[in-house]
């Protein structure tokens, strides 16, 4: 006994082992009634409870790395033992006490038997005490994958540690020695990480430079820093701090924008100064509120509180990762202490409060986020079960939280927090999701403002109570394509500088791809043919009637950047132009077949719409539904031009004009509102109508089509439609051209109608 004391004692004081403190003489009472003699060993008192309790306790498993911190703490124990040539013997569930108090997670195993296991050998007892460690291990990361059934183990623990896990679980690993020996080796990892930049790198190829067009397209966010050309006019009235509706037509930049004013620690530098703008960005089109839907189980005040309550957990969450990789890159420096942070959010989570494993696992700061993201997935988990409100947060909690935020984080003490919602329309973001986002923007606070983008008409500014938010009062709305147009009147930029803007974009692309020249007409040419020859081609329908040039290119994307982008990419594609080429302008050739065929993709894309819509009372295919509808406005635009033939300047219809203001039936106004938020008619203006002096709606085609059907990308004219005729168009675009047109067709080998005042004969 005295040897098997001396060598326990001998032990390292940090190790996860309760070691004897004393060895007392004593006498007791067998089982005979008799006296004994009888040596005992004094403990220190351990406080705690039990893995098995710790196991079976709901919420005692708020943190992703709980398993890698058992395997550490009680597989360098039973190592340490080991090493002596001792052993535990009987590690079973009660024999391992879990001790959560200071936030800090430990293990400790109690109950030694070394040396008191009769006739079983010492190397039976030390393979029991492997397999018993192995069964624990996977008893924890059982009970954590029935806590988060949505989720791999894998993807919820980590790359890393999931392979670390794997290897001590193994048959092969036959000793704790070998267990410490693959907690601390990074090898593998290494070697998992030169294996997968090995695959993606044979499997997919980089996409050529003006394939990376779109900011969600871009997983390099110090790349997508780089290629941002803000408009100065437009970045001011966006990143001001307050609520912001970020809209405009699709491909306009509403991401790029947005995404700007966001924090992303990989970048080495941002558009804006995080001590001043901190913002937080969700990309809501990658569908993380969609299961935030509300289910017709709950009533209005519980679903409220239930989406409130996760929307803040989220953003706490989020905002915590992105100071923690902050701080990880050395972009943020480390707090000086995390106490309030830790004392507010142990407040926040479900009792027993906050769980944190060793440092030598994970950061402080990452425990915290670890936490966090386990709160918010059980929080999701509660959706599918009847709804029990244990807690209500609201927009008070958020501004304590980043109260405390600034007071731990120097460089934050000034910043003021923009909550950024990227793509919150429906389908991405639920409708109730969206009244807990207005519900934040009506808090009005010097701390946090949100901002958003949505395709047109598909937010609803609603508040939670029914409130109607108002546009100038509880937001402001920032139209990129209006912000775009040109004009001379208030707002209205220049020609000039609408053109610069444009080649700035394309020059910043050809510079970080290391292009031979960085002016694009050097690759496009200005010269090639004017919009009036083009019109006068195009209505003779001649087999020479090509689209050419950098001023057609710009003006056919149509104030979009993504639209210029695929149009040059697609020129570039055609004539084999790539970085090492030496610059020459493309024939016009090459360039219309480029051209037309983005244009005519585009028209194609439009029939893969998802969704449905009510025509007639009968549901048919949105996607098909605009594709018709299009390809009526826009072949009736090319029946007005080629009707031209045999007049002198061209004059290009391009826009539908309301003839009336009368509501148009509900079909059709559904009709209407698709056709606007597609992207595929700008509503943006309203117009003065030359016949009666008022202003009026007016709906002008995307000139990205303009090539597709054969027109010219001018506005000159616009078309003239009473409620009927425009309820035709929406509603049976095919009736629309056999019968509206027939006019034109008639008269189309005469050239003698005078179209552009032919009165409805109805």
């Amino acid at each position: 006994m005295l040897g098997s004391v001396g060598l326990l004692s001998g032990l390292p004081d940090d190790t996860s082992i309760l070691k004897p403190i004393d060895l007392v003489d004593t006498t007791m009472i067998d089982a005979l009634g008799k006296e004994v003699d009888v040596q005992c060993l004094v403990f220190p008192f351990a406080e705690g409870i039990t893995f098995k309790e710790f196991l079976s306790r709901e919420n005692r498993h708020l943190n992703s790395q709980v398993a890698i911190a058992f395997a550490r703490q009680v597989g360098s124990a039973l190592a340490a033992l080991e090493d002596v040539g001792a052993y535990h013997g009987d590690l079973h569930e009660a024999n391992i006490i879990v001790d959560e108090r200071e936030f800090r997670l430990r293990f400790t195993i109690i109950d030694i038997s070394f040396d008191a296991m009769g006739s079983v050998s010492s190397e039976i007892c030390r393979n029991n005490d492997l397999s018993n460690f192995k069964q624990h291990v996977w008893r924890l990361l059982a009970a954590q994958r029935a806590s988060v059934p949505r989720s791999s183990l894998r993807k919820y623990i980590g790359t890393r540690n999931y392979r670390r896990i794997e290897q001590m679980l193994s048959p092969d690993t036959t000793s704790f020695k070998r267990v410490c020996e693959i907690l601390e080796d990074e090898r593998d990892y290494e070697m998992y990480l030169e294996e997968k930049e090995r695959f993606l790198g044979e499997r997919f190829h980089n996409p050529v430079s003006f394939r990376l067009q779109r900011y969600e397209e871009m997983t390099d966010p110090e790349m997508a820093v780089r290629l941002f050309v803000p408009l100065e006019q437009l970045m001011d009235k966006i990143q001001g701090f307050s609520n912001v509706y970020v809209s405009g037509n699709r491909g306009s930049g509403k991401s790029t924008y947005l995404a700007s004013l966001g924090f992303f620690p990989a970048a080495a530098s941002g558009t804006v100064d995080f001590r001043e703008i901190f913002g937080i960005y969700f990309p809501c089109r990658q569908g993380e509120f969609r299961p935030l839907a509300k289910r017709a189980e709950w009533s209005d005040e519980s679903g409220r509180v239930l989406i409130t309550n996760l929307m803040i957990i989220k953003i706490v969450r989020r905002i915590l990762e992105v100071i923690s990789a902050g701080v990880a890159s050395n972009r943020l420096r480390q707090a000086a202490s995390l106490d309030g942070l830790r004392n507010f959010l142990d407040d926040l989570v479900p009792r027993p409060g906050l769980v944190s494993v060793d440092l030598a696992v994970q950061s402080e700061l990452d425990n915290l986020v670890a936490s966090m993201n386990r709160v918010e997935m059980d929080e999701i988990a509660k959706l599918e079960r009847p709804i029990t409100i244990t807690a209500r947060h609201d927009a008070l909690t958020l501004i304590r939280f980043l109260e405390t935020v600034r007071r731990t984080f120097p460089e934050l003490t000034r910043t003021r927090f923009q909550i950024l919602f990227d793509d919150a329309g429906t389908p991405y973001v639920p409708s109730n999701v969206q009244a807990v986002i207005n519900d934040l923007m009506l808090s009005s606070n010097p701390v946090f403002c949100v901002k958003l983008s949505a395709e047109k008409l598909t937010f609803r500014f609603m508040s939670s109570d029914g409130k109607a938010l108002e546009e100038g009062q509880d937001y402001l709305e920032r139209d990129i394509s209006q912000i775009l147009f040109i004009g001379s009147g208030a707002g209205g930029l220049r020609r000039e500088d609408l053109e610069l803007y444009f080649r700035k974009i394309v020059q910043q692309r050809l510079e970080a791809f290391n292009y031979a020249a960085t002016d694009i007409v050097r690759y496009l040419g200005d010269e090639q043919i004017s919009h009036e020859k083009l019109l006068q081609l195009l209505a003779m329908r001649a087999k020479n009637a090509y689209y050419s040039g950098w001023t057609t290119v710009w003006n056919i994307a149509d104030r979009t950047p993504r639209n210029l982008l695929e149009l040059v990419s697609e020129i570039f594609a055609v004539a084999g132009i790539d970085k090492d080429s030496d610059p020459k302008v493309v024939s016009p050739r090459y360039q219309d077949r480029a051209i037309r065929t983005i244009s005519e993709k585009r028209l194609e894309s439009l029939s893969q719409i998802p969704g449905a819509v009510t025509i007639l009372g009968k549901e048919v295919s949105l996607g098909r539904r605009l594709f018709a509808t299009t390809s009526a406005i826009g072949s009736t635009f090319g029946m007005y031009l080629r009707a031209e033939r045999g007049r002198g300047r061209k004059r290009q219809h391009l826009a539908i004009e309301r003839n009336d203001l009368e509501e148009l039936h509900h079909e059709a106004e559904v009709m209407l509102e698709r056709l606007i938020t597609f992207g595929i008619l700008d509503a943006n203006k309203l117009q003065w109508a030359r016949d009666d002096n008022v202003k009026k709606p007016l709906y002008v085609l995307n000139r990205i089509f303009c090539p597709a059907f054969g027109i010219g990308h001018q506005r000159d004219e616009h078309l003239k439609l009473s409620k009927g005729k425009l309820e035709q168009l929406l509603v049976t675009p095919e009736r629309f051209i056999r019968d509206g047109t027939r006019l034109l067709r008639e008269t189309a080998t005469r050239h003698t109608a005078d179209l552009f005042h032919y009165k409805d004969q109805r």
